[in-house]
C-alpha cells in the first residue's frame, strides 16, 4: 500500500489531507532505494517515473481543492511542491480563476517560467468570466499558440457583452476548421440573445457542419421571435431531434396562442419514442393552464404518475397552477396535501388559486400555516382582502410586511383605486416615490385610473411627463390608462393624440377613446371610431357597446341605437346586460317614445333593476307624461323604499302640472318617512357648497407647495451619495457656468474634481466623465441602464417626435427601427453594391478640386467635402446626386446642406425650457422653439417630396411589367417603401421612413465632412505628416492610378492620421447625451433615474491622465507594436469613441470610417496641400464651434496643387 511504502511510522494509521500530502511531497525527492543496486541509467528512469506519479497525483489535489473552494490548502500544497511542471500552475491559475480570484490567477500566470495553450486560456477566461475584456483581448492578441478553446472564449466574451461584432471578427479570424460547430454555436447563441435573429441565422446557414445545438438554438431562436413558421421549417428538416428541440418548439406554439398545435407537436412528440422529461411536461401543463384546459390537464397529470415523475416539486407546482386556473381548487388542493416535499411556490400557487375564485378564508388560512413566507405570498393576501373590500386587512397585512417590493407597493395602490378610494391612492404612490420604489406599469396604470375618478387634469399631466421619463410611454397598458383618463379630465384632444399614437390599440384603449366621446355628446367621433374598429377586425365588448348606446342616446340617434343594441346578440354574441338596457330605455324616452321604452322594459329577460325605473321616470317628467311617470316611480318606491329620488322627481312634476296637493301629499310622505336623497347626491351638494372656499385654499397653497416639493428634492437628494461636482445655484444649478463651448467646461470640470463629475441642470440630474473605465462602465457594463436618450424639444421637434434610431428613447420602437437599418439598409452586401457609386463619387470630388487647382483658386474644402459627403448619402438613399453633373438642382442642394447644418446646431444647443421647463416662455425672447419648428417643416417637406417621386416612379414601373425584388439594387427609400410596418401593418408609415432618412442623411454627411476638413486641417498644419501619408500612398498604390477601396486595408498611417483626428477632433464633442432608466450605482456613487449622461469625446481625447501631448497632432502614437492593423473605430481600451459603444454604437461606423477614408486618401495621393497665400501652416486656425456636431469655426480655405500625371484627373 502506498502508506506503507512512504515510511514505517505511518503504517496503519489513519493521517488528515495535510499530513498526508506532505509525506507525498517529502517522498517525491526521496533517494530511492531498492533491494539491489542498479544501473545508473535505470536507477535515473526509476526515480523519474515514481517522481512523476506522485506529481501526477498532486497537480490532481491542487485541482481537486480548487473545485471544493479551498484555496488556502490547494496553495500550500502547490508552494510545498519542490518540483512543479506546467499543469502544476495551471492547476494554481485555474483553481483561482474558478472561485473568481483573477487578481492572484493573474500573479500565477505572471510567474510561470513556462506556458502551455491551456494555461493562456485558463488566464483568458478568468478575464472573461470578469468581464475584462480588454484584459482578455490583449492576451489572446499575444497568444502564441490558439486552438479552439482559446477563439471559444474569447468568442463567448464578446458575445455575452453585446459585442457582437467584436465576436464576429474573432470567428473570421478563426480556422474554418475549428468553426463548427462549437464556435458557430457560439455566435449564434450571441446573436439570439441580443434579438438579431437574422444574423444567427446567417451564421447557421453558413455552417459546414451542424449538431442537434445548432439546430435546437435556431428552432428556439425563431419561436421566441414569433416566428414559428421559420422554426417549424428548421425544426422538420433537422437529422436528428433531442428534447430540446422538441420542447422549444411546443412552447413556440404555446407562447403564441397556438395551444393546439403544442398539444399536437406534444402527442407527436411521444408517438416518436422521444424520451419526455420534466421541462416538457411543464411546458405542456403552462398550455394546459393558460387556456383552461382542465381535462387535457388531467390526463398529462396522469402521464406524470405513470412516468415516475410525482415526487417533482416543480411540476407539482404546475399542476397546482393548472387546476386553479381551471377553478378545480379541491383537486389542488388534494395535490398540495399530497406533495412529499412543498417549496414556498407550492403554497404560493395554492394562495393565489384560493384568492383568484374569492376563497379568501381559505387562502388565509393556509397564508397563516405557511411556514417561510415570500414577497409573492404577503402581496397575494393583500390583493384577496382587497378584492373583498377589505381596505384595513389590506393596510395592516402590508405594513407587517418584512420587505415590501414594487409589486406589493402595486398592489396597495390598485387596492385603493379598486375601491373608489382615489385621493388614498394617489397618496399611497407619493409613498411609495419617496420610499425610493421605481413604479411599474400596473400601478402607473392604477395611478391615472384614481386622477380618472378624481378628474384631476393637472396631475394626471404630471403623471404623464413622469411616465415619459421612465420611457414608458409605449406600454400597452399605460396608453390606455391616458386615454382613459384625458378622455375623463374633458381633454378629448390630448386623448385622441396618445390613442393614435398606439399602432395597434387594445379594446380598453377603444373603449376609452369611445366613452369619452360619448360623455362629451361627440356621438359621430364615437360612430365613426367604431366602423373603424370593426373594419379592422377588432371584436367589441359588452363596454364598447355601452359606449356607443350611451353616444347615440345623447344624441337622439334612436335608429343607430336600435341598430347597434340588436346587433350585439345577432352579430357578436354578447348579451345586453342591464346597463344596455337603461341605456336604450334613456334613448327612447328622451325621443318620446315612452311606449316603446316601456315595451322593451317588458320583453327584458331580467328583472329590471333601479336605473332602468329611473331612467323611465325621468323620460315620464321630461315629457309630461303622469302614467308613465307613477309607473315607473312606484317600481322604484318598491326596488328601493329609503330612497328620496323618486318622491322628489315625482312631487316636481305634480308641481310643474299644476297638481299641487298631489305635491305636498307626496311630501308629506316624504317626511313621515324621514327619507334623504340619494348619499351621491348629498356629496355632490356639499361639493358645491365648499367649490368656492376650495378654490381659495388652492391658491393660497400652491406657492407653499411648490416650495416644499423643491425642499423634498433637495432633502432626497442628500441622502443620496453622489459624485463630487462643481457648487450648484439655487433653480439653475450650473446651468450658469456653461459657457459657449461647454465640452471644455465639463473637462475642466473633471480636471478638478475627478473622472466622474455630478451636475445639477436646472432641473435636470447630470454626470459627465472623460475617464475611459468610466465610459466602459456606462456604456458597456451598465450599457442595459444608461442606453436610453433623454426628449429633448429639440429631439421632439426635430427627429419625429424621438422616432428616428439616434435619438428616441430605449424601447420596442427604437429595437425595430435599429434592425430595419442593420438587416435591411447596411448590409455589408448591399453597401458593396454601392461601391461604385462611391468611387465616382471620389473621382467627382478630385475633379472639383483639380478645377479649382488648375486655375490657382483657393479651395473651400468645407464645401468638396459636404458635397463629397451629400452624393454619397443620397446616391445610397435617395438613388441621385445632389452637387454635380446629375445633381437635383444646385440651389436646392445647397440650401438643404444649409439646413442640415442648421439642424446639427439645433441638436446640440443647449435649450433653456430642456432644463427650466417653468421657464420656457423665456424662448419667445429668443425664437429658439420658433426656429426648430421652422426647420422640422422644411425638413418634413424635403422628405415627403422625396417619398412622393419614390411612389409615383414605383407606380410607373409597375405598369411596365412591375417592380423588380430586391436584390441589392434598390436604393434605400425604394427598400424602405417595400418593407412591412410594425405590429403586422401591409407597410411602414410614412413618418417612420422620414425618420430613418434623416437619421442616414444628417449622420454619414455632417458627421463625415466635419472629420475630413479637421484631418485636413491638421495634415497642413503639419508638414511633415501629409509627406509621410503620400510616402505610404506612392507605395501602396503607386502615381499611376487612382487609390480604390481594395488599398484601404494597407493605409496604415493613413489610418493613424484618421484615428488621430477622431482623438483631437471628435465630430461629436459629447455623442448624443444618455440617459438612465433606472437608480443605480457608478463607482460607489448613486446614480438617480432619469440622470442625463454627457460622455465627453473631447475631453477624452486630451485627457492628460491617457495621452502626450494632448494639444500636438501626432499619428504615430496609434501605430501598433506588433505589425497589427489599426483600428479606427473605439477599442477595448476605450481612449478614442467616435461612434459610441453598446446598443447605441452607430450602426453606419463601417460605411462612415470607408467614406473618411477613401475622400483623404484621394485628396492627399491626388494634390500637394499648402495654406492659402501669406499664411503659414503653424497660423491655421483651429477654433472649434459648439453643436452636435463640432465643426471648425472658420471653413478651411487651402492651395491644392496635382501632383499626378494630368490624364488620371479625367476619370
Amino acid at each position: 500500500m502506498l502508506l506503507e511504502k512512504l515510511s514505517p511510522r505511518v503504517a496503519g494509521k489513519q493521517l488528515r489531507l495535510p499530513a498526508l500530502l506532505q509525506l507525498l511531497l517529502e517522498y517525491s525527492v526521496m533517494p530511492l532505494r531498492s533491494p539491489s543496486p542498479l544501473p545508473e541509467s535505470r536507477t535515473s528512469i526509476s526515480r523519474h517515473t515514481k517522481t512523476g506519479r506522485y506529481l501526477v497525483f498532486l497537480n490532481s489535489e491542487i485541482t481537486n481543492l480548487g473545485r471544493d473552494g479551498k484555496l488556502d490548502e490547494a496553495r500550500r500544497v502547490f508552494d510545498q511542491m519542490p518540483f512543479r511542471d506546467v499543469v502544476s500552475w495551471t492547476a494554481m491559475l485555474t483553481a483561482y480563476a474558478d472561485n473568481g480570484e483573477v487578481r492572484k490567477a493573474s500573479e500565477v500566470f505572471d510567474e510561470m517560467p513556462k506556458r502551455n495553450t491551456a494555461s493562456w486560456n485558463a488566464m483568458i477566461s478568468a478575464y472573461v468570466h470578469d468581464l475584462n475584456l480588454s484584459e482578455a483581448f490583449e492576451l489572446f492578441l499575444r497568444m502564441p499558440k490558439k486552438n479552439v478553446i482559446s477563439y471559444g472564449a474569447m468568442m463567448t466574451g464578446f458575445a455575452k457583452s453585446g459585442l457582437l461584432r467584436e465576436a464576429e471578427e474573432v470567428y473570421k479570424e478563426m480556422p474554418m476548421s475549428w468553426r463548427d460547430p462549437v464556435a458557430s454555436n457560439s455566435l449564434i447563441y450571441g446573436y439570439l440573445r441580443n434579438g438579431e435573429v437574422e444574423e444567427a441565422a446567417r451564421v447557421f446557414n453558413g455552417m459546414m457542419v451542424k449538431d442537434v445545438i445548432s439546430w435546437s438554438l435556431m428552432v428556439d431562436g425563431f419561436c421566441k421571435n414569433g416566428r414559428l413558421l421559420d422554426a417549424r421549417e428548421i425544426f422538420e428538416e433537422m437529422p436528428v431531434r433531442n428534447v430540446i428541440s422538441w420542447t422549444a418548439m411546443i412552447q413556440g406554439y404555446v407562447k403564441g396562442g397556438m395551444w393546439e398545435d403544442g398539444l399536437r407537436m406534444f402527442s407527436r412528440m411521444r408517438r416518436e419514442g422521444m424520451m419526455i422529461n420534466s421541462t416538457t411536461l411543464s411546458v405542456v401543463l403552462d398550455a394546459c393552464a393558460e387556456f383552461g384546459r382542465g381535462s387535457e390537464g388531467t390526463q398529462i397529470h396522469g402521464m406524470i404518475l405513470r412516468k415516475g415523475f410525482g415526487s417533482d416539486v416543480y411540476l407539482g407546482n404546475s399542476i397546482i397552477v393548472m387546476y386553479s386556473r381551471a377553478g378545480w381548487m379541491v383537486s389542488a388542493r388534494a395535490v398540495f396535501d399530497d406533495m412529499q416535499k412543498k417549496d414556498v411556490v407550492s403554497w404560493n400557487a395554492l394562495i393565489t388559486g384560493y384568492v383568484q375564485h374569492d376563497a379568501i378564508e381559505e387562502a388565509n388560512a393556509l397564508f397563516v400555516e405557511m411556514p417561510e413566507k415570500d414577497a409573492v405570498s404577503w402581496t397575494t393576501m393583500v390583493v384577496g382582502f382587497s378584492k373583498r373590500g377589505w381596505i384595513k386587512e389590506s393596510v395592516r397585512l402590508f405594513e407587517a410586511m418584512p420587505e415590501k417590493d414594487s409589486v406589493a407597493w402595486t398592489a396597495m395602490v390598485s387596492c385603493f383605486a379598486g375601491n373608489g378610494e382615489y385621493n388614498r391612492a394617489f397618496q399611497w404612490f407619493h409613498r411609495m416615490l419617496q420610499e425610493g420604489v421605481r413604479p411599474n406599469p400596473l400601478v402607473l396604470s392604477s395611478v391615472l385610473s384614481a386622477l380618472s375618478g378624481l378628474a384631476i387634469l393637472h396631475q394626471g399631466v404630471q403623471v404623464h411627463s413622469f411616465i415619459v421619463k421612465m420611457e414608458l410611454e409605449f406600454d400597452g397598458s399605460i396608453q390606455s390608462s391616458l386615454v382613459s383618463m384625458y378622455a375623463k379630465c374633458g381633454s378629448l384632444a390630448d386623448a385622441y393624440r396618445i390613442f393614435s399614437n398606439i399602432s395597434e390599440p387594445n379594446i380598453i384603449a377603444i373603449n376609452s377613446m369611445i366613452t369619452g366621446y360619448a360623455q362629451h355628446g361627440l356621438a359621430k367621433e364615437a360612430l365613426r371610431l367604431f366602423k373603424e374598429v370593426e373594419a379592422n377586425g377588432c371584436k367589441p365588448n359588452h363596454v364598447t357597446f355601452l359606449g356607443i348606446l350611451s353616444a347615440c342616446s345623447g344624441a337622439g340617434l334612436v335608429k343607430e341605437g336600435y341598430h347597434y343594441f340588436k346587433s350585439m346578440s345577432s352579430c357578436y354574441s354578447i348579451e345586453p346586460g342591464p346597463d344596455h338596457y337603461t341605456c336604450m330605455v334613456d334613448l327612447l324616452g328622451r325621443a318620446r317614445l315612452l311606449k316603446e321604452a316601456l315595451e322593451l322594459i317588458h320583453s327584458m329577460p331580467f328583472d329590471p333593476n333601479a336605473a332602468i325605473w329611473g331612467a323611465l321616470l325621468n323620460a315620464g317628467k321630461m315629457h309630461f307624461d303622469l302614467d308613465i311617470a307613477k309607473l315607473a316611480a312606484q317600481r322604484l318606491f318598491e326596488l328601493e323604499p329609503d330612497n328620496a329620488t323618486a318622491y322628489t322627481v315625482l312631487s316636481n312634476l305634480y308641481s310643474s302640472i299644476g297638481m299641487k296637493e298631489n305635491e305636498e301629499e307626496l311630501r308629506m310622505v316624504q317626511r313621515t318617512k324621514g327619507l334623504k336623497k340619494s348619499p351621491e347626491l348629498m356629496i355632490l351638494m356639499e361639493l358645491l357648497t365648499d367649490a368656492l372656499l376650495c378654490v381659495i385654499v388652492f391658491i393660497v397653497l400652491l406657492a407653499s407647495l411648490q416650495l416644499t416639493v423643491l425642499a423634498l428634492k433637495r432633502f432626497s437628494k442628500g441622502q443620496l451619495q453622489l459624485p463630487p461636482g462643481p457648487r450648484r445655484w439655487p433653480v439653475v444649478g450650473n446651468l450658469l457656468q456653461l459657457s459657449h463651448l461647454p465640452h471644455r467646461d465639463l473637462a475642466s470640470f473633471c480636471t478638478k474634481y475627478g473622472p466622474l463629475v455630478y451636475l445639477r441642470l436646472g432641473s435636470v440630474d447630470a454626470i459627465t466623465t472623460d475617464d475611459p473605465e468610466v465610459i466602459r462602465e456606462i456604456l458597456l457594463r451598465q450599457d442595459e441602464t444608461f442606453a436610453s436618450r433623454p426628449r429633448t424639444l429639440a429631439a421632439v421637434h426635430l427627429a419625429y417626435g424621438c422616432g428616428d434610431v439616434a435619438l428616441a428613447p430605449l424601447g420596442p420602437h427604437w429595437k425595430w427601427m435599429r434592425r430595419i437599418c442593420m438587416e435591411h439598409l447596411l448590409t455589408t452586401r448591399r453597401l458593396e453594391t454601392f461601391s461604385g457609386h462611391r468611387t465616382k463619387e471620389a473621382n467627382h470630388l478630385v475633379r472639383q478640386v483639380f478645377t479649382r487647382a488648375s486655375s490657382g483658386e483657393a479651395v473651400n474644402v468645407r464645401q468638396v467635402l459636404a458635397a463629397f459627403s451629400m452624393n454619397n448619402v443620397t446616391r445610397m438613399l435617395l438613388g441621385k446626386q445632389f452637387f454635380g453633373e446629375e445633381n437635383a438642382g444646385r440651389e436646392g442642394a445647397a440650401e438643404f446642406m444649409e439646413l442640415t447644418h442648421e439642424l446639427f446646431w439645433l441638436l446640440g444647443l443647449i435649450y433653456l425650457g430642456d432644463y427650466l421647463p417653468a421657464w420656457r416662455w423665456v424662448d419667445l425672447l429668443f425664437g429658439c422653439e420658433k426656429k426648430m419648428r421652422e426647420v422640422e417643416r422644411k425638413v418634413d417637406e424635403f422628405h415627403q417630396k422625396i417619398i412622393e417621386e419614390h411612389r409615383v416612379a414605383r407606380m410607373e414601373k409597375e405598369k411596365v411589367g412591375g417592380v423588380a425584388g430586391d436584390h441589392g439594387q434598390l436604393d434605400f427609400v425604394d427598400v424602405l417603401l417595400s418593407l412591412p410596418g410594425q405590429q403586422g401593418k401591409e407597410r411602414m408609415e410614412d413618418v417612420e421612413i422620414k425618420a430613418l432618412m434623416q437619421d442616414m442623411i444628417a449622420a454619414a454627411t455632417d458627421t463625415s465632412s466635419v472629420t475630413m476638413e479637421w484631418a485636413l486641417t491638421e495634415v497642413i498644419k503639419n508638414p511633415r505628416v501629409l509627406h509621410k501619408v503620400q510616402e505610404e500612398l506612392d507605395s501602396v498604390v503607386g502615381r499611376d492610378r487612382m487609390v480604390t477601396e481594395s488599398d484601404l486595408a494597407q493605409l496604415t498611417y493613413l489610418r493613424c492620421v484618421v484615428r488621430e483626428t477622431f482623438r483631437l477632433h471628435p465630430a461629436g464633442p459629447f455623442l448624443i447625451p444618455h440617459e438612465s432608466t433606472r437608480p443605480t450605482k457608478l463607482f460607489g456613487y448613486d446614480i438617480p433615474i432619469g440622470t442625463r449622461v454627457f460622455v465627453n469625446t473631447h475631453g477624452l481625447g486630451r485627457n492628460t491622465r491617457i495621452w502626450d501631448d494632448v494639444d500636438k497632432f501626432i499619428p504615430e502614437r496609434h501605430l501598433q507594436e506588433d505589425g497589427r492593423r489599426v483600428e479606427i473605430s473605439h477599442g477595448l481600451d476605450f481612449k478614442i469613441l467616435p461612434f459610441s459603444a453598446g446598443k447605441r454604437k452607430c450602426p453606419g461606423a463601417g460605411l462612415a470610417v470607408v467614406m473618411v477614408l477613401t475622400g483623404l486618401a484621394r485628396l492627399f495621393h491626388c494634390f500637394d496641400w499648402a495654406p492659402v497665400d501669406g499664411l503659414r501652416p503653424e497660423d491655421i486656425d483651429t477654433e472649434e464651434v459648439y453643436g452636435m456636431t463640432m465643426p471648425k469655426a472658420q471653413p478651411l480655405m487651402a492651395m491644392a496643387k496635382p501632383r499626378l500625371a494630368p490624364h488620371l484627373y479625367s476619370y
